[in-house]
């Protein structure tokens, strides 16, 4: 890093942390305002308040992380084009992208930032927000849920249950059908309209056995009941996956849930957004900053127009962000809606860029 790039960091370094702390701070009141009719009504504790609010930030920095490297980007542009000393490292012969490559390297160094914090201490941190707020704030005691609709998960022994309703708590299911796999095949079908959870297994009422031969030529049992007692050794806790929300798990964590609920054949099209999100998303601060160079050589340093360039700029980008994951959806893959923001706007950047070169 040469000595021009050091000046330029220092000079976007200051407005960063600036821009940086006044959202946090502002967030951080808001946030705290908005529920504190909440916190007084429940008598809650303010070490469980300051608590949940420091560990609920974390996740919330990262969606505005972004946003401070806009403002800080049009701030010091802004500031170099009003101070002509953009003009005067033109005249020096330096090239637009050398002069502010500093800025440029700021972005990339912060996206790979926000990238290692969402893989490290964000994940834990979200789970432990929610956990103090069900349960110190909302007063759930060990909350937990109960009731779960559409249930797929994997058994013991290749089994594989699906009910349309299951209360964890009754050990009660409706619906259910329960398929025993045995090298690649199905073997065992239990079909019943309900299923409850006893110390000897479980009792199926109103169903069908069905057992397919091994050599899958047909059924060589098709056997109707009113009740049966099964030795199937799953527990009601056995078969709840509560999953924490993609906020709360790791690339790797969500990764390996995914293809776990892909085997049991439910659907994870809108998982599968969420984890390309977490590569794409953290690397908004790197686009934002090369698309707010040329922006603020535009606004020809008004400091007024950049703040407004900024919040507007941010609107759109995450409007396109949603645009992106409702596209994927359904009609593009997941790959594509999770990166259509960055793709866009790095897009309109390089366009920019390339026109901010002729003119230089």
């Amino acid at each position: 890093m040469n000595i021009l790039n050091r000046y330029i960091l220092r000079q976007f370094m200051k407005p960063f942390i600036a821009s940086f702390l006044a959202l946090c701070i502002l967030l951080f009141v808001s946030q705290l305002f908005d529920r504190l009719d909440r916190f007084l009504a429940h008598g809650v504790s303010w070490t469980f308040v300051i608590g949940y609010l420091a560990t609920w930030m974390p996740f919330q920095a990262l969606q505005i992380l972004p946003v401070a490297c806009l403002l800080a980007t049009l701030f010091v542009v802004g500031t170099l084009a009003r101070t002509k000393e953009y003009i005067a490292g033109l005249a020096g012969g330096i090239a637009p992208e050398k002069f502010l490559g500093g800025i440029m390297m700021a972005g990339f160094v912060l996206s790979l930032l926000a990238l290692g914090a969402n893989e490290t201490f964000i994940p834990p941190a979200a789970r432990y927000s929610t956990r103090v707020y069900k349960e110190k704030i909302q007063r759930l005691g060990g909350w937990h849920q109960s009731v779960f609709m559409d249930v797929c998960v994997a058994g013991g022994e290749g089994r594989v249950w699906r009910a349309r309703q299951f209360n964890q708590d009754s050990g009660q299911m409706e619906r259910v059908v329960v398929d025993t796999m045995g090298s690649g095949k199905m073997g065992l079908q239990v079909d019943a309209l309900s299923a409850q959870w006893t110390k000897d297994g479980w009792i199926f009422y109103d169903g069908v056995l069905r057992s397919v031969a091994d050599d899958g030529s047909g059924l060589v049992l098709n056997e109707s009941f009113k009740e049966k007692l099964l030795p199937f050794f799953e527990k009601p806790s056995d078969l709840v996956t509560q999953e924490p929300t993609p906020e709360e798990m790791t690339y790797k964590a969500l990764k390996k849930h995914i293809r776990q609920l892909s085997a049991l054949g439910i659907p994870v099209r809108k998982l599968e957004v969420e984890l390309m999100m977490k590569l794409s998303f953290p690397f908004a601060c790197f686009v934002v900053t090369c698309l707010g160079i040329p922006l603020a050589m535009r606004g020809k340093g008004n400091r007024a127009m950049g703040i407004a360039s900024a919040a507007a700029l941010a609107l759109v980008y995450m409007g396109f962000i949603q645009f992106g994951k409702a596209m994927a959806q359904r009609l593009i893959p997941p790959l594509l809606g999770a990166w259509f923001g960055n793709i866009v706007f790095m897009s309109i950047a390089l366009f920019l860029w390339w026109r901010l070169k002729r003119t230089a």
